[in-house]
């Protein structure tokens, strides 16, 4: 039987752009910024809607548990034409603070403050939207750089069975569906297509199922179903090619896996093709390398060898691994519209193209662009926001 063809994205929940690009931690400074930027950003693409993967920390969970506060953020989104159909749960501290780093990934799932947080944000998010299913993305487990205590799968599932659980009671009483999405980044608990098939069969369908049957009065159809139905994948197309993965194989993966990919971000990361012989795209990789955020990098050569460092600044070391690298990548989100070999640079572009066609092959229909580097790339806000709106324009006319 063959499956559905994909929608075109015109007729998709709206697509839009993370929030996260801005340094806003407080509910008024997030309506302030929706207001100015993506109010404008809707008005000046001339859409209908425009859809914001709405990036929420903990300082704006703890203010949204005031109704009126809550209110107030919906009435903000519905005066300008703003669909959060989809939101960015990963970060919960400040991320465009002066020095970010593996904090983005604190706290991690082994913790009850992200598990407490993201059961939050379940009301939240069927407060801010009324479509039948929404999606928040979350940090993909732990991070390898924490040491062997971030290898406690078992915690991990156990608390993503209890989150499936408390979406399970919600959809019970609103009879809206609310999906977690994990999103696997380098150096991440779950990193690759490998990775996360390995999670989903052995510790989520064990650790992960038996909390969630716990949490729902012991009954273990209802806490399996908890799982599989609220729990998902947000693909971003970036990171995967970080993994040096061929992404149609790797959708295909995750899908042979039953793991449902309920959210794309779409981006693409800075590429040097033949490092030994162009020092210049070396010195241009190198040059992007800045205190705020992680820049994990890695080397594959065409038989599948790979060297990896925690961030930029430890290029020469990747690369003195793995001398006869075919590529060389570093996790720095960079424009979709970025031109082959800009500011001597290429891009995976290719990738990320691929990634999204397999993604909206799987039937993913909430997606965005997710290049939070703005902040780096173009300081001015209206250089972000013309950026910004290329993405989108980038990615109508790509489909």
């Amino acid at each position: 039987m063959l499956s559905p063809a994909p929608l075109p994205l015109r007729e998709l929940p709206p697509i839009g752009y993370s929030t996260n690009l801005h340094a806003a931690e407080s509910v008024a400074e997030l309506s302030e910024v929706l207001a100015r930027f993506a109010g404008g950003l809707r008005a000046r693409l001339g859409w209908e809607r425009l859809g914001v993967d709405l990036r929420l920390g903990s300082r704006a969970i703890a203010e949204l548990a005031e109704p009126t506060v809550l209110a107030q953020l919906r009435r903000t989104l519905d005066t300008h034409a703003l669909s959060a159909h989809t939101l960015n749960g990963f970060p919960l501290g400040a991320f465009q603070a002066p020095i970010v780093k593996r904090d983005a990934y604190r706290p991690d799932w082994r913790s009850a403050e992200r598990l407490a947080d993201s059961v939050a944000l379940i009301a939240i998010a069927l407060a801010l939207s009324d479509a039948p299913m929404v999606t928040i993305s979350t940090v993909p487990g732990s991070y390898r750089g924490f040491g062997a205590v971030a290898h406690d799968h078992a915690t991990i599932a156990a608390n993503l069975g209890r989150w499936a659980a408390a979406a399970a009671r919600a959809q019970r009483d609103t009879n809206r569906r609310v999906v977690l999405a994990l999103e696997p980044e380098p150096w991440c608990t779950l990193e690759t297509s490998w990775d996360v098939a390995a999670f989903w069969r052995g510790p989520l369908a064990e650790h992960g199922a038996t909390a969630a049957t716990a949490a729902l009065d012991g009954d273990a159809q209802a806490g399996a179903a908890a799982v599989r139905e609220h729990l998902g994948i947000c693909f971003d197309t970036c990171h995967f090619s970080l993994a040096f993965e061929d992404q149609a194989a790797a959708v295909a993966r995750l899908t042979a896996a039953q793991v449902p990919i309920v959210k794309c971000q779409v981006s693409a990361a800075p590429e040097v093709r033949s490092p030994s012989s162009d020092p210049a795209g070396v010195a241009a990789l190198r040059a992007l390398a800045e205190p705020r955020f992680l820049h994990q990098t890695a080397a594959a050569t065409a038989g599948g060898s790979l060297s990896k460092v925690e961030d930029l600044n430890q290029l020469e070391a990747c690369l003195a691994r793995l001398p006869h690298a075919d590529a060389v990548r570093s996790h720095f989100h960079i424009p979709l519209f970025w031109p082959e070999k800009a500011h001597g640079l290429s891009t995976t572009i290719n990738d990320s193209r691929a990634g999204l066609t397999a993604c909206r092959a799987a039937l993913c229909t909430h997606i965005a662009v997710e290049t939070y580097t703005w902040s780096i790339l173009a300081p001015d806000e209206r250089d972000a926001a013309a950026g910004t709106a290329r993405e989108l324009e980038w990615l109508l006319a790509n489909d």
